[in-house]
Parts: C-alpha cells; sequence; structure tokens
C-alpha cells in the first residue's frame, strides 16, 4: 500500500468509526450511508482500533475473568494472572489473548529496566494490541536466536525490534539461529563473544515474556523443525514441553542432549532465574506442558484464554497421576542411562590415551 492509499484508509476508518461511536448508527446504517458492506464497515472499525484512531477506555478495575484469574493465581503460587475469553474460532481466541497480553505488558514494562523476549507465536499475536508508551532507559533483548529465511515475524529477535519501537527502549540482537545445525556448532555459537554478550543481557533481564510449546506437532514452533529421531528422543527422556527451544520434563528439570546442545539462548536453569516469567501460552495442546511450567516455577506469571485457564485448574485423575509419574521416571531413567554412557565413553577414552 502506498502512501496516498494509506491516508484514504486511515480516512475511511476515522468516517466510520465517527459515524458508529459518535451517531450511534449501526453496521448496516454506516454501510448504506457510504456504499459499503456491513462485512467491509466492521473490518474498518476493527482497523481502527488497531490503528489507534479509536480508543476505548473502560474505567473499572474488575477483570472480566477475575475470579479465574485469582484461581489460578492461588492454584500456582502466581504473581498474577491475565485471561482472555475463548471462542471456537481459533483467530478470535488467539488474537484475545493478544489483547490480554497487551494488559499484561501494559501493566509490567514501566516498572521494568530490561526485557528477554522468547520465541513464540503467542507473543506475536501481542504486538497489533500495543499501545505506544515510550519507556526511559529501557533494554529489550531475545532470549534466544532466530529463525532464518522469510520473515514470519515469530522470531526472538523481529518481536524484540516490533516492542522496541512501541516503548521506544534499546534493542539488542542475537546473531546466531535458535537451533543450530549440529551439538558442535551450537556449542561454537554460544561461545562468540557477540552471543556470549547479548546471553549476559537476557540473563540479567528482569522480565521475561515467553511462549510455552507443548510436545504435539501443533503446540509448538520448535517440535516441527526437530527430525522424527530427535522428537523421538525427546519423548523418551520425558519431555512435555519447551520455553524458547529447552525442553523439560513433567517435574520441571531440562531435557538434556543433542538437541539442548544445539539450542542457541539461555537455558532453564537462566531463564528460571529472572525475577519476573511471564508465560503466555494456550490451546489444549499446551495445557501438560504449561502445568509443569507454572507448577515447577519455571514461569511464575500468566496470560491465557479461559478454556486453558479452567483446564489447568482440572485435577488430574488418579490414573492421569500415575501414567504422567511413570513416564517421568521412565524419561529420568533414559537420560541417566545416556548420562552414564557417556561417562563411561569418556573414561574410555581416558583409558586408552594413557595405553598409548
Amino acid at each position: 500500500m502506498n502512501g496516498s492509499s494509506a491516508m484514504e484508509a486511515k480516512e475511511l476508518q476515522g468516517r466510520v468509526a465517527r459515524l458508529h461511536y459518535q451517531h450511534n448508527m449501526t453496521h448496516h446504517e454506516v454501510g448504506e450511508l457510504l456504499g459499503l458492506s456491513r462485512v467491509k464497515v466492521t473490518r474498518l472499525l476493527a482497523e481502527a482500533r488497531r490503528s489507534g484512531i479509536v480508543e476505548i477506555r473502560i474505567h473499572s478495575p474488575q477483570a472480566p475473568f477475575g475470579d479465574l484469574e485469582a484461581a489460578l493465581t492461588a492454584e500456582f503460587g502466581l504473581g498474577q494472572a491475565w485471561v482472555a475469553p475463548s471462542f471456537s474460532d481459533a483467530d478470535r481466541t488467539y488474537d484475545a489473548v493478544g489483547m490480554a497480553g497487551s494488559e499484561c505488558l501494559s501493566a509490567l514494562v514501566p516498572s521494568a529496566r530490561t526485557v528477554a523476549v522468547g520465541l513464540s507465536s503467542a507473543i506475536a499475536a501481542i504486538i497489533p494490541h500495543v499501545r505506544p508508551e515510550p519507556v526511559p532507559g529501557l533494554g529489550l533483548v531475545p532470549l534466544a536466536g532466530s529463525w532464518g529465511g522469510l520473515s514470519r515475524g515469530i522470531s526472538p529477535h523481529e518481536l524484540v525490534l516490533r516492542l522496541g519501537t512501541f516503548f521506544q527502549g534499546e534493542t539488542y540482537h542475537l546473531p546466531a539461529p535458535v537451533l543450530a545445525s549440529s551439538p558442535g556448532m551450537g556449542r561454537a555459537l554460544r561461545a562468540d563473544p557477540g552471543v556470549r554478550e547479548t546471553l549476559r543481557l537476557a540473563a540479567d533481564a528482569d522480565l521475561l515474556v515467553a511462549g510455552v510449546g507443548g510436545m504435539d506437532r501443533r503446540s509448538g514452533l520448535l517440535i516441527d523443525r526437530l527430525s522424527e529421531r530427535e522428537q523421538a528422543a525427546l519423548d523418551e527422556a520425558g519431555a512435555v514441553g519447551d520455553i524458547s527451544g529447552r525442553f523439560f520434563t513433567r517435574d520441571g528439570t531440562p531435557v538434556t542432549g543433542d538437541v539442548d546442545e544445539r539450542v542457541v539462548g539461555l537455558t532453564l536453569h537462566e531463564l528460571s532465574a529472572i525475577p519476573r516469567r511471564v508465560a503466555v501460552s494456550f490451546g489444549p495442546h499446551k495445557v501438560e506442558a504449561l502445568r509443569t511450567a507454572l507448577g515447577a516455577g519455571l514461569m511464575n506469571m500468566a496470560v491465557t484464554d479461559v478454556n486453558t485457564a479452567q483446564a489447568l485448574l482440572k485435577k488430574p485423575s488418579g490414573k492421569q497421576k500415575e501414567q504422567h509419574k511413570q513416564h517421568g521416571q521412565n524419561g529420568k531413567r533414559e537420560q541417566d542411562e545416556k548420562r552414564a554412557e557417556r561417562a563411561e565413553g569418556d573414561s574410555d577414552m581416558k583409558r586408552k590415551g594413557t595405553a598409548s
């Protein structure tokens, strides 16, 4: 869209908004007056809100799902929770969670010194709803590397740049992919001075905003990038989800191995040391991962939707608990065996070196 077209679009949004909000005309009446369809009027009004032409201020502290937010906070010992409505239309739920996420940022960012931002499509949903608000001295830094290829607006670096524009903060770049081609390359990239410095800044952040991914192919950005062999290895190790590529088990412990060595970003231990940690996550395929992240204290605040919040508060059955326990034990046993094999291999190498 060129400059004149963009100006015309904004002018039309303004005309439609005034007729609807100031003159109380229905979408149908506005459409008839301006020669537009009702659907077009609805779309223009939505665009007017997103672009800031229309601002709706509600002078009440009452959240629509205050009881549910209080229940989540009490159940998981959270600092705060934000709950958005759920819809049968996935796009509407995505948009609603993005709106709740923008309220979260408006509440937390002004008191932050440095914000670390993780890999997440859920965080990308927040961007259209963020209201520009300068925060002097603010720094924004990616929690992990970014994707190569075509921009999809969901890499930590892209999200940092967008948020930096809204809050007029200083933004930092992590010059590496989120997932290196091999464990060795991952170690080499993490040792790079530029990467190391950015990760140090991320580790020193006082606010973290990241998604929580699950293990289903529909529930995480990183899981789709892994081979079937790597996914099987994570399953065997007891992984239930990830935060910016760092996978964890049902008791919240890191899943070590080749995939973990390939990730260029903060470790699970480092990110969980950041004081305020907001999980932005929703959907049935992420419930188990989000429950673990909150229950184990990996994240201590949450932005989600009604359906996910209700699922989080529902107690697992005795059978589910036993399955979870068995799965976790199997995963821990698998990791212990792999560590023992590596230690034995190192010992053999040393003996051979001594013999030679």
